[in-house]
Formats: C-alpha cells, structure tokens, sequence
C-alpha cells in the first residue's frame, strides 16, 4: 500500500511544488523589476483572474470523483460518461468566464479599489491572460482527470514543462524584454498552453478516447457540479480572500500593506499549493476505495495523507517566522513594506500550522462523497472570513487585518475534527 500511496503521492506534490516555486519566481520578477505597484496590481487583479484556476480544478476534480467512484464500483462505462461530461464542461466554462471578463473588466477592477498606475497594470495583466481564458480553464481541469486514469506521473510532466516554460518566459519577457506585467501574463499563458498540449497528447491516444457522443451532456453534470463545488470553493477562496485583505490593508495600512499581504500571499500560496498536491494526489485512491467499499483501506490512505499534510504545514509555519526578515530582500520591497512584512509574517505562520489539517481534511471530505461537510468548511471559510476582516480591524487596527486569516483557521479546525470523529464513526459501522 505505501509503494501506491507514494506512487500517487510523489508526482503530485511535485507538481504542485513547482507550481509554487513558479508562483514564487513570478513575484519575485515582479517584485524586482517594477516595484511595489506591480506587485499591488497583480495581488488585486488576482480574484478576476483565479476563476480560471478555480473553475477548472471545481469540474475537474469532480470529474475525477465521480469516474473514480464509478470504477471503484465496477462501473466501467458510467466512468468514460462522466469524463466526457467533464470535458464539456470545462469548455463551456472557458466560453463563460471570457464573456463576463471581457465585458466586466475593468469595472470590476475599479470597484476592487485599483487606480491610477495599479489600476493600468492591472489592465495589461487582465487582458493578457483573458487571452489564454479557455487554454487555462480546460489545462487545469484535465490534470485530475489523468491522475484518475492513473497517468500520475505524464500529468506531473505536463505540469512540469508548463511551469518551466512558465519561468524562462518571465525571466525573458520581464528582465530580458522589460514587457513588465504584459510580459508576466504572457509568460502566464504560454505555459498553460504547453501543459494543456501534453493533456490532448494523452487524451487523444487510442486507448484513452472516449466516443464523441460521451461528449453530450449526461445527467452526470449534476453530480459533477455537486461534488466540485468544494474544489472550486477550496481553490478560489484565497481569491476572496485576497480580495477583502487588499481592501482592509489598503485602509487600515496604504500601498505598503497591501504591497507587504502581496508578498506573504505569494509564499503562503506556494506552501499551500504543496499541501493541496498532497491532499489531490490521494484523491484517485480515496475515491476509487470509497466506490469499492474498501473502508479499511480508505482509512490507512486517509490516515497518511493528513500526517504528511499536517507535518508539512508544520514545516511550513516554521519557515515564514524565521525568514520574515529575509522574504522583503528576496522580492526587493521597499523598506516600509518590508518593515510590514515582519509584523505581519507570524500571523502567517499561524495559518501554515493550521492549513495542514484544515485543507487535508476538506479534499479527504470531498473525495470520499461527504459534499455537504466539505462545502460547510469551504464556504463557512468565505463567511468567517468577510464576517472577522470587518469586525477585527475595528479593535486592532491593521494587526486585526492580519490576524483575521488565523481566527478563521482556528475554528475550521475544531469543525474538522468534529467531522473526522463523525465520519471515522461511520467507517468503523460500515466495516
């Protein structure tokens, strides 16, 4: 079982481990080469842009799911229907989300607080990637479905080639060429393009084709949306996030509190993307023994994905108190936002610790069908937030904007450990 369990687990942390390392360098190249106004522009555009992310891991994932449930249980050709649903889907949320981004752009920007300098890199940023709005829509949803099909290891290399393609575009377009966001955006793009050519390889060989009639809506979209809307939420609530924290750290703190929550959402991210490819990678095997009954393997794998999980969120927490004094150098802040930086970053580091069991214990929910639990965390996350982001600051000030994040972590945990004893209950009667 472990050698499985790694065989899952390895290439999918890997992938989301280069993910943040991407995510980190784009910062960093931005941070250096324009400044803390090109870092506020991206931290602000960022919940427009995260629905391209966030809709394709939603379908995609639920997708997974629900063809690993099917296959679990034998149900071979429900499996192969439910993938072609998935597929639809994804294209015509690409189709969505670029109408109302095309249209509402700018506006959006607006009323998210952008203006002046901010407000016109944000543009260039925006329009940029609208331009790969499908390429990144369809390329994010495909991954799950090939690790379901067990291709773990061809979908870490095509994720792989897209963040590598990713990071010498920026290094190229930004420093080389001085395009600044412009350059960052379209960096952006290229790299989901090379990720989302490796899934059509794999999809269109032979034996991973599926009828062009599966193709046609089936009644599995429901199932696909119910099950999805925990990644979705999971994957785009730091989106939301970001959007309330810009607007409180830009009241409570101005353009150096926003620049300094840009910076610390960029390292948070990266360590969180490394949970999230640990939670993901187990998903294929927490599903299919859920579909299978198999509750005493569920259980084991279930067990080693949260300690791997919470030990990295250990880690994790760890590293941001110690190197908040050398984060502001490595992305070349000013030194009032670096100064920020060091006040804020234990706040951080509290949500580190907290993530390990929080996030590990949403996608064990989701991947084992327990939709109503998964999407309490999900979305009470979003109302706790908006509720402790406006209530806190009027006490503590800018302090109350950083500490909201670990507030709201706090509580998810009591919930999901509420939630873990109830559903080991139910496997221990199942058993």
């Amino acid at each position: 079982m472990k050698k499985k369990f790694l065989q899952y687990i390895f290439p999918s942390m890997c992938s989301f481990l280069l993910t943040g390392i991407y995510s980190v360098i784009d910062g960093i190249f931005v941070g250096n080469a324009i400044g803390d106004n090109g870092l506020a522009a991206i931290n602000i555009v960022w919940p427009l842009i995260a629905p391209m992310a966030a809709l394709g891991t939603g379908i995609g994932m639920g997708t997974s799911v629900l063809m690993s449930l099917n296959l679990g249980a034998g149900k071979d050709e429900n499996a192969k229907r439910a993938e072609g649903t998935g597929i639809t889907m994804l294209l015509l949320a690409g189709l969505m989300l670029f109408g109302v981004l095309f249209f509402f752009g700018e506006p959006l920007l607006k009323l998210l607080g952008a203006d002046g300098e901010v407000l016109t890199f944000g543009m260039d940023y925006l329009h940029y990637c609208l331009a790969g709005c499908f390429i990144q829509v369809f390329a994010t949803g495909t991954l799950p479905i090939m690790r379901n099909l067990g291709a773990s290891f061809f979908a870490m290399f095509a994720m792989t080639a897209g963040c590598c393609t990713n990071i010498f575009l920026d290094w190229l377009f930004i420093f080389q060429l001085r395009l600044g966001l412009k350059g960052a955006a379209v960096a952006t793009v290229c790299g989901q393009l090379v990720t989302l050519l490796f899934c059509l390889y794999f999809h269109l060989k032979k034996e991973h084709q599926i009828p062009l009639s599966y193709l046609k809506p089936d009644h599995y979209w429901k199932s696909i949306i119910k099950i999805g809307i925990s990644p979705f939420g999971l994957t785009y609530l730091p989106a939301v996030t970001i959007l309330f924290m810009n607007l409180q750290t830009l009241k409570y703190g101005g353009t150096e509190a926003v620049s300094a929550y840009a910076v610390l959402a960029y390292v948070l991210s990266f360590l969180e993307l490394v949970i999230q490819g640990i939670s993901d990678g187990s998903q294929p095997l927490l599903s299919y023994d859920c579909g299978k009954k198999d509750y005493r393997s569920l259980r084991t794998y279930a067990r080693w994905t949260f300690l791997l999980a919470f030990s990295f969120g250990i880690v994790g927490g760890t590293f941001i108190y110690l190197f908040r004094d050398v984060i502001p150098v490595i992305y070349g802040t000013s030194k009032a936002t670096a100064m920020v930086i060091a006040q804020a970053a234990p706040a951080f580091g509290i949500v580190m610790l907290m993530y390990g069991f929080t996030k590990s214990t949403v996608s064990y929910l989701y991947a084992t069908n327990r939709t109503t639990l998964s999407s309490i965390m999900v979305y009470g996350e979003v109302v706790l937030t908006i509720t402790f982001i406006f209530v806190l600051p009027l006490f503590l000030g800018l302090n109350g904007v950083w500490y909201t994040m670990p507030t709201v972590q706090l509580i998810l945990v009591i919930v999901g450990i509420v939630f873990r004893l109830h559903t080991q209950k139910e496997l221990s009667a199942n058993a």
